[in-house]
């Protein structure tokens, strides 16, 4: 891949290192992009860990006391006189106090760990092994029965197989047939076309834009001879 970048780049002579450092910059950025939807699966679920922590924080821990404890000290009788015995300072007589009104407004937080306690009350534990994988199949922990290896690709749903590998088809209407550049995007579309982890709206996205970055140089792609010099009509975008 690194020998096809350098090929294109000698094209041009004047910018060829800005050229060679486009075209490996997004090869990189490509890679990146396939690195990170693979990883996508393994990362941890904020759902899944906001349930443990609530799982967690309803165990309850028995404190064992401690088994050699001083004695607490005894204090000495208070002496409680009579409080009523002399005259009020009337220092609140002419106070006035307001009173609570009934519809206070209930804060966020107190209504949601209301409804969580009502949730703990009526939500029992799993009696047994199968009823256990049952939660867990809700929770989406394990997988979901028939198995099937692209479980959580719904947007890949619709779409044919056949359109993550056949690629090429979509070089036809600007890519020249022949010399450094086709070799190049031939390169490119077969890796696209290898890479299973990049829906087929990405992998276009890719070739549109190599599409516009050779055709933002088409003018001097036909000097140098890398293309020939044939009017064509402008090309449908590819993520039609």
């Amino acid at each position: 891949m690194l020998q096809a970048v350098e090929n294109v780049s000698n094209i041009l002579s004047k910018e060829k290192d800005a050229l060679k450092n486009s075209l490996i910059a997004k090869l990189e950025a490509v890679a990146d992009e396939s690195e990170r939807a693979r990883l996508e699966p393994f990362k941890p679920n904020k759902q899944k860990t906001e349930d443990l922590n609530s799982l967690l924080n309803t165990l309850k821990v028995d404190a064992k006391k401690p088994k050699n404890k001083s004695p607490a000290p005894k204090l000495a009788p208070v002496k409680i006189e009579d409080i009523y015995g002399t005259h009020p300072s009337g220092i609140f007589s002419k106070a006035h106090f307001k009173e609570e009104s009934s519809a206070v407004s209930g804060l966020a937080t107190w209504d949601m760990l209301y409804e969580k306690e009502l949730e703990l009350a009526v939500t029992h534990p799993p009696a047994n092994g199968f009823q256990q994988m049952i939660q867990w199949t809700k929770q989406g922990k394990v997988w979901q029965f028939p198995i099937d290896n692209e479980q959580g690709l719904d947007e890949e749903a619709q779409v044919g197989f056949h359109e993550h590998l056949f690629l090429e088809p979509h070089l036809k209407p600007w890519c020249p047939r022949r010399g450094p550049v086709r070799h190049f995007m031939e390169l490119v579309v077969v890796g696209l076309s290898k890479n299973p982890y990049l829906t087929v709206a990405q992998k276009k996205e890719h070739i549109n834009w190599f599409r516009d970055f050779f055709e933002a140089k088409r003018s001097i792609l036909i000097d140098t001879g890398a293309i020939p010099d044939i009017t064509t009509k402008s090309s449908p975008s590819l993520s039609t």
